[in-house]
């Protein structure tokens, strides 16, 4: 039986994997000296350098109770949220293109997470 919590940690890794992409354009668009020194010493770049430790410290834990194969395509839903942010954020347009990409994508998400039977590890 599959516990509840154990999908926040798939939750948790899409979350930091976006907050840590859009930390980057945040930094990406202030960094007015774009050397190494500027890179680091950037608050936004810093903020998405943590986000993403985190994401790498969750996602561990989400691999130790699924398999790969069932919690990776979890990660493609990373593009739907950095499309909507960049669009709600950064003023960044949204295609047909874009629209009918996330949808197979959804299609994707939708047969590979029914696919199997044992998904979860205890």
């Amino acid at each position: 039986m599959v516990k509840i919590c154990y999908y926040s940690f798939i939750i948790l890794a899409i979350f930091f994997q976006s907050i840590g992409g859009i930390f980057g354009k945040y930094a990406a668009l202030s960094l007015h000296n774009p050397t190494f020194i500027g890179m680091v010493t950037n608050f936004f770049y810093l903020l998405g350098l943590i986000c993403m430790l985190l994401q790498a410290l969750v996602w561990q834990q989400a691999l130790i109770h699924f398999p790969l194969s069932f919690a990776y395509p979890f990660m493609s839903l990373v593009n739907f949220i950095v499309l909507l942010a960049s669009a709600v954020l950064f003023h960044e347009g949204i295609t047909f293109a874009n629209i009918i990409g996330l949808g197979i994508i959804s299609i994707g998400i939708t047969v590979l997470s029914h696919s199997g039977k044992g998904w979860c590890r205890s």
